[in-house]
């Protein structure tokens, strides 16, 4: 379903996303497909699996780290799992902000997990408008595409938003990525 999440939805190819846009479209999708327009069981099995599908597609693109991933698979950018790369210092830095995150629960210290979920926002917010920045500058046309120095840019990028969201999850559980 990746490649076609866009496409699905008439939006454009590109990590920059109209909300409302993507809902009017959903919306209208989703009243077209509804079982009940269908005339038969068999046409109403299968508007209910196009429409599991579009619900899916909008989930996808209304997570901001989940419709990076999708863009960056589109433009054939390496996967989690073929690229581990971070800063140098980086996981030590995180090793110390978990330390202090675990500290912080152990001793109910709301003050030091408030500090350190504002720590946490401004990280995932900082690494979301890279991303954009960087989708931004590889544009979606075939004139365009990305070189693999621009995707291997964007993963790095990725796999430190990972940690950011992680670390949100960390300090609020019941968090839902839609929330940041």
């Amino acid at each position: 379903m990746t490649s076609d999440i866009f496409s699905l939805l008439g939006i454009p190819v590109r990590f920059r996303l109209d909300r409302d846009d993507l809902q009017r479209r959903a919306t209208r999708m989703a009243s077209r497909l509804h079982p009940d327009r269908a005339t038969d069981a068999i046409a109403a099995a299968t508007c209910t699996d196009e429409l599991a599908t579009v619900h899916a597609a909008v989930r996808l693109l209304e997570d901001d780290l989940g419709r990076a991933e999708a863009l960056l698979a589109i433009h054939g950018g390496p996967s989690p799992s073929e690229d581990h790369g971070l800063p140098d210092g980086f996981l030590e830095s995180m090793l110390e902000v978990r330390m202090e995150l675990e500290e912080a629960h152990q001793l109910d210290d709301e003050v030091g997990r408030s500090r350190l979920e504002t720590w946490a926002r401004g990280e995932w917010d900082a690494r979301r408008e890279s991303v954009e920045r960087l989708f931004d500058g590889v544009g979606s046309d075939s004139a365009h595409r990305p070189g693999s120095s621009d995707l291997v840019a964007i993963r790095r990028e990725l796999n430190r938003w990972r940690y950011s969201q992680r670390m949100l999850e960390q300090i609020d559980p019941g968090l839902n990525a839609l929330d940041l």
